[in-house]
């Protein structure tokens, strides 16, 4: 497939560089020249310097013969511009990054078919949507979820007492009695790892699980965790983002305050809000911490624009006595760094986006795309009566090595893996994926070379 990305930028770059590597026929445009040679010197596909709200160099790019067009830059008007263009080159499908929830709101006077975009992607909501997920599950790391929510993605740490501590696969397979629960993957020292049943979870460990979502709060008690309500929570910036998050935590009468340095976003952000206490005031200010009483709080979430000012007062909060600390980085290269010195969980938006944008792209019958560390993927994909798999049973499928069914969901029901179970067509089977193993996988469970449809 020929594909136009408008967008050079961290999301438009890992995106060009992921649909390469999978054989796509790969266009970008931006206006920064720096960017446009960095695209050129390290990725095998066509960059193009300009401005893309103007149809020649959308020409130059190649969009009349474009199947579909995504556009990532920083600038909504850009993405919509260039959507629109892209309507009257007649490209298939087009769909592009919406910072400003007006544009993505349920109640937004403008469809999307009317401003000329098949899928808007908004990374607030989904960040909003995320953190009210995490503030829900104690001591959880990172979330997803697959079967409209009836399964559940969630990343945990392994406590030093933890009951599974020292365990192996097997034995806490046993020791939960839970048929709807399997760890998938773990991650230790930076590295991710598909595990096998004699291999051991140990005590500072990361693991991914695959759960029933009913079964949630019997697998806390095993890391030592209760499903206590999260009371205080304190937001440091003032974002449309934050501001979001904070009305919708409203709803929950939680004590919610938020610090911004700006006093013009400060009166802004409490102009809108009617509970929440906004304190015009530094994130690295120790007063002000003690003003607000830091250390009764259960959760720091460090939400600005600024990923310098986000980690030191992070850092600084945890250490006035926060119980955790959520953090926003921007800059993916952040990311190894703040797991190193013991950040509980960094949010990047971008990768956000790549994420929300991959699953449209997948072929066959991909549903749902979580993307773990090294670009490993979780995806959640639907069996079709000639699907290759169809009627197979697990242990005959010549399954990718670097690759697992995490589990297989029939009529509503969750089913964990086993040689002797047979695939069905209508059934959605969830797979975890290392890298070089995606495009095995989409073979396996494709009828034919095509794209899922946007829905």
């Amino acid at each position: 497939m020929r594909i136009l990305i408008v967008g050079a930028g961290i999301v438009g770059y890992n995106l060009a560089q992921e649909l390469s590597h999978e054989g796509h026929d790969i266009a970008i445009v931006d206006q920064d020249p720096e960017r446009v040679r960095r695209i050129t010197d390290t990725l095998d596909v066509m960059a193009v310097e300009g401005n893309a709200c103007l149809p020649s160099v959308l020409m130059k790019a190649g969009i009349k013969s474009s199947e579909m067009l995504i556009a990532v830059t920083e600038k909504d008007e850009i993405n919509l511009l260039s959507c629109f263009l892209a309507s009257r080159f007649e490209v298939p499908k087009r769909f592009a990054r919406l910072r400003n929830m007006e544009f993505t709101a349920k109640d937004s006077i403008f469809s999307p078919e009317e401003i000329f975009i098949d899928q808007a992607i908004n990374p607030g909501q989904i960040i909003v949507e995320t953190i009210l997920k995490i503030l829900e599950t104690p001591g959880v790391v990172s979330v997803a979820e697959f079967a409209d929510g009836e399964v559940l993605l969630r990343e945990f740490d392994v406590p030093e007492n933890a009951p599974i501590a020292g365990k192996t696969i097997e034995d806490i397979r046993n020791i939960t009695q839970m048929d709807s629960f399997l760890i998938v993957a773990i991650v230790r020292d930076g590295e991710l790892v598909i595990p096998k049943d004699q291999d051991i979870l140990q005590a500072g460990d990361r693991f991914y699980t695959l759960i029933d979502k009913e079964f949630l709060p019997f697998l806390l008690p095993m890391l030592n965790r209760t499903m206590d309500q999260v009371e205080k929570i304190i937001i440091y910036g003032a974002t449309s983002t934050s501001t979001q998050l904070a009305l919708a935590l409203e709803e929950n009468m939680r004590d919610v305050c938020i610090i911004e340095p700006s006093r013009e976003k400060a009166h802004r952000a409490a102009d809108q809000l009617t509970r929440t206490v906004v304190q015009h005031g530094s994130g690295t200010d120790m007063d002000l911490f003690n003003e607000i009483n830091m250390k009764d709080a259960d959760f720091f979430l460090a939400l600005s624009h600024d990923d310098e000012n986000n980690i030191l007062s992070a850092l600084l909060a945890k250490k006035y006595g926060a119980k955790r600390a959520l953090v926003i980085t921007h800059d993916p290269e952040y990311l190894p760094i703040l797991d190193s010195i013991g950040m509980d969980i960094t949010i990047n938006p971008r990768l956000i986006t790549v994420s929300a944008i991959l699953k449209h792209l997948r072929k066959g019958q991909v549903m749902s795309v979580f993307k773990l560390i090294e670009d490993a993927e979780v995806m959640e994909i639907g069996v079709q009566e000639d699907s290759s798999i169809a009627n197979k049973q697990i242990g005959k499928i010549n399954f990718p090595k670097g690759a697992i069914i995490g589990a297989l969901l029939r009529q509503g029901e969750m089913l964990l893996p086993n040689d002797e179970v047979t695939i069905e067509a209508g059934d959605s089977v969830i797979v975890v994926a290392l890298p070089g193993t995606i495009e095995k996988i989409e073979k396996l469970f494709g009828r034919k070379r095509s794209f899922l449809p946007f829905r």
